[in-house]
């Protein structure tokens, strides 16, 4: 996720097939009953699609909202900005101590709870190690950093689980211990613009952030379909149908990367080793909160494979792998939802 900078502000919002952009107002013409309306926004590094079935008004308040709520969190979930977050990673590295609002105490232990789950394959006390490699700035090419550097990382012991979170007030005495939450917080901020969604009393809706995406009821009396990216070439592996309120998200070594003497260096770091993961090319994992189809996508990359096991302890019941070969593994649920790309068609592509 990447912290909110200057740029211009584009919110596209569709009704049928008439497209505008605007900040606050919905295409005119379309009818109050309840029709499909979109909304495009950027935010944490990537479009953040919005896709309700309502009436015009209550699409244009939700909108309205999503984008405040966006540009809040973009900074207060991001390492590396002037935020809820940073502030938190300095008074860590201060006094061994920090409190957080409630909502980011909330995920913090959800996030404890997934990184002892998962025996540290997923791990948010990255976040010096990310500094690092160079992959927390979008503006510095990633390079391997010394190996003496990877060896103190794995002397270090940094991890959440070596945090205490006592209600909002978060302990540590391991020094300097930094959290980045890049690979939960997406699903956080899905999670958030979904319930949103909810409160407007919204039954059908679709967010998508990047490809990573959550769902509400149904799309126009079917199921939400979701095609599961190729992530070595055009096209998706298959297609899954989403139940109400279910999320799909992605990790996958091609959205980020440098190649150095052939080798794939990209940003998804195993916490243990310090280095890029090699035996997987991506994973998906279909769950019943954005929060855990993150972290879950992650901690089965990470996981390489021992991927069956480590989604039994997460608690991630449907999940599509692709190891470094090309070669397709998936659990047994997410088999039974998986039907062949040429027979289906799909409303989005669920990708990194």
């Amino acid at each position: 996720m990447k912290a909110a900078q200057a740029r211009t502000k584009r919110l596209l919002i569709r009704c049928g097939a008439a497209v505008g952009i605007a900040a606050a107002l919905l295409t005119a013409g379309c009818a109050e009953r309840l029709r499909l309306f979109e909304a495009r926004l950027y935010a944490m590094g990537t479009w953040v699609d919005i896709a309700v079935f309502s009436s015009e008004d209550t699409a244009a308040r939700l909108f309205e909202e999503a984008e405040a709520f966006l540009r809040r969190f973009e900074v207060d979930y991001y390492a590396w900005a002037d935020g809820e977050l940073a502030r938190i990673n300095r008074e860590l590295a201060a006094r061994g101590e920090a409190t957080a609002e409630p909502a980011m105490a909330a995920l913090l232990r959800e996030a404890r709870r997934l990184t002892i789950a998962s025996e540290g394959a997923f791990d948010p006390a990255v976040g010096a190690l990310v500094e690092q490699w160079g992959f927390h700035s979008a503006f510095a090419e990633p390079a391997p950093p010394p190996p003496e550097a990877l060896d103190a990382w794995r002397r270090s012991g940094a991890s959440l689980a070596a945090v205490e979170i006592d209600g909002v007030v978060l302990r540590t005495t391991l020094p300097g211990l930094k959290l980045d939450l890049g690979a939960i917080a997406k699903g956080a901020a899905v999670d958030r613009l979904v319930e949103l969604a909810g409160r407007h009393g919204i039954r059908d809706a679709l967010v998508n952030a990047g490809g990573d995406l959550r769902v509400l009821g149904r799309h126009r009396g079917r199921p939400w379909r979701i095609g599961i990216k190729d992530p070595r070439a055009d096209g998706v592996l298959g297609v899954v149908e989403l139940e109400d309120g279910e999320a799909a998200f992605t990790s996958g070594d091609y959205e980020r990367f440098v190649d150095r003497g052939g080798r794939r260096l990209h940003h998804i770091l195993d916490p243990r080793t310090g280095l890029p993961v090699e035996a997987t090319r991506a994973v998906t994992v279909i769950a019943q909160s954005g929060v855990v189809a993150d972290a879950a996508a992650t901690a089965l990359f990470v996981a390489g494979d021992d991927w069956h096991r480590i989604a039994r302890q997460v608690g991630a019941e449907a999940a599509l792998r692709v190891d470094a070969e090309g070669e397709i593994e998936a659990t047994e649920s997410m088999r039974r939802r998986l039907v062949s790309a040429s027979k289906d068609e799909w409303d989005v592509i669920a990708e990194s």
